[in-house]
């Protein structure tokens, strides 16, 4: 018995969205089942869709004091309503339901979840977004290790429940009539860009920012309708933009010409972003050249709708740097007011990005923009207590060996022993989002509550961590990388570089799954 306590593994307690193979996505909810937590997964169901089939899979419901025909007839009522393609029932009594479900559903039943995974009717679903729920008795987790047995076991959980806490957090400091432009670029700073933007679109989010139009066309075939800015536009993609109603950044006279020149062969208005240079000197139109962009509007003004006015500001989140951000307000505004005097409409005006919000809200203006502190990220302190960082990256320990003094681990030998020690590896790499610079003692994991650091070279795939100091670690138990604690800034400041840089070099292979507290 000792022994195999050992194994055990802490057990979700909350929504899990988990990627798979057939192109199918898995939603774990199946440790508890009442009707108030089913139609709560069933909403989220609901935004993981698209084109993909819906499947529950749904055990018997115990402890309720509903008679089994009313409980029945009201779960058949949520199934029809959030338009359940395929239900599958485990359990003795949940076949009551059958007479409640109309005849489109495709529904199946068995006795018990052993009976259901010997049939491997799961393995064979395909498209499909399903909902696993049920009550503890049934050992419904055995369910989702057959369907997702092939996931690489590391993962990058992002909470969404923290991430919605922090998009209320900063919608609090606006005012009502502010909309929110959500930056959803390199595939939401690593989090994935569909599941965020869906979760953004069903939060009323007024527009999603992305780097490319790729990135807007894979929103546009995930079923997102909300705007959407495309902020480094190519005039390869000018046919995307109509196709797929996607807004480019404009920041330069050829690119305004050429796109306008587009759309009016196509026989479409053109609709786009002026991008202004109000001092960060990277792409935009300067204060000398507004007159001959004005006169440039002026002649296409029956064939182009200028969606918004916008500049970036370079140094917000420094207060050293307050009088030259002030003089960035001041020359944006004067270059919108030269724009605005030739449009017969107002534009939506944004300059603001996430430490903006917080430091200058006197210059909310039309609109914001808000990046990493959507994950819980930022560099001010007085923001940072309302924020929960959700985005957390985790392996586990695959192997625990004893170490003499004097021995060496790793590549290069880099790794000495200097006392007698127990040496764990991490199912995880540089491949998987942890760079060599992190080895060697430079940076410290979590295992047990407890910070321990790294020993030796850091491997494509594996990570070597002194545990000597932990008490009962064992194989298979978890290990953070970054997450609530330690947080990724400290693992920014170990590497030398920007939370951004870490985010988005979590690989795709490392798998997202997207969890409900």
């Amino acid at each position: 018995i000792v022994s195999k306590m050992n194994r055990l593994t802490p057990v979700a307690m909350r929504l899990e969205l988990m990627g798979r193979f057939n192109n199918c996505k898995i939603i774990n909810d199946s440790y508890s089942i009442d009707l108030t937590s089913l139609h709560l997964a069933l909403n989220f169901l609901d935004q993981q869709t698209n084109h993909l089939k819906k499947v529950v899979i749904l055990s018997d419901i115990f402890q309720t004091s509903m008679k089994d025909d009313d409980l029945f007839l009201q779960i058949s009522k949520l199934i029809q309503k959030h338009k359940i393609q395929i239900f599958i029932g485990i359990g003795k009594q949940i076949l009551k339901i059958k007479k409640h479900l109309p005849s489109d559903i495709n529904a199946n039943f068995y006795d018990t979840t052993q009976i259901f995974l010997d049939a491997k009717f799961g393995l064979q679903l395909k498209d499909a977004a399903i909902l696993i729920k049920g009550a503890r008795a049934f050992q419904f987790e055995k369910i989702t290790t057959q369907l997702t047995q092939k996931l690489h076991k590391t993962v990058l959980e992002i909470n969404m429940k923290a991430l919605e806490k922090n998009y209320l957090a900063f919608s609090e400091l606006l005012k009502k009539s502010t909309k929110i432009m959500a930056m959803v670029k390199a595939s939401a700073y690593g989090s994935g860009s569909v599941e965020i933007a869906k979760f953004l679109e069903y939060k009323k989010v007024d527009y999603l920012g992305v780097a490319y139009a790729d990135e807007g066309i894979e929103l546009r075939n995930a079923g997102i309708t909300t705007p959407i800015l495309v902020l480094n536009p190519e005039q390869a993609a000018y046919q995307d933009f109509i196709q797929y109603d996607l807004e480019p950044e404009i920041y330069s006279f050829e690119l305004l010409q050429s796109f306008i020149y587009f759309c009016k062969k196509a026989g479409q208005k053109a609709h786009f972003h002026l991008k202004l240079d109000s001092g960060m000197h990277r792409m935009g139109f300067e204060p000398y050249e507004i007159p001959k962009l004005v006169a440039i509007l002026r002649k296409y003004k029956n064939d182009i709708q200028v969606k918004s006015i916008f500049s970036h500001l370079a140094s917000s989140e420094a207060k050293k740097e307050d009088d030259f951000t002030q003089s960035q307000f001041d020359v944006y505004l004067k270059m919108v007011q030269q724009i605005e005097l030739m449009l017969p409409y107002k534009p939506i005006r944004h300059i603001l990005n996430t430490a903006g919000i917080i430091r200058f809200p006197q210059y909310q203006l039309d609109m914001v923009r808000l990046g990493t502190g959507l994950y819980g990220i930022d560099s001010n302190i007085s923001i940072m207590k309302k924020l929960i960082p959700c985005v957390t990256l985790k392996s586990y320990i695959s192997q625990i060996k004893p170490r003499k003094v004097g021995e060496t681990v790793g590549y290069s030998r880099n790794g000495l022993i200097t006392r007698p020690s127990k040496i764990a590896a991490v199912a995880l790499g540089y491949a998987d989002g942890l760079p060599r610079k992190a080895g060697n003692g430079n940076y410290q994991l979590l295992v047990n509550n407890q910070l321990v650091p790294t020993v030796g070279n850091i491997s494509m795939d594996i990570t070597l961590i002194d545990i000597t100091d932990v008490e009962n670690v064992h194989i298979g138990d978890e290990v953070v990388v970054f997450g609530k604690y330690p947080p990724i800034q400290t693992l920014a400041i170990a590497l030398e570089t920007i939370t951004y840089e870490i985010l988005t070099g979590v690989p795709q292979r490392v798998k997202r799954v997207y969890v409900h507290d």
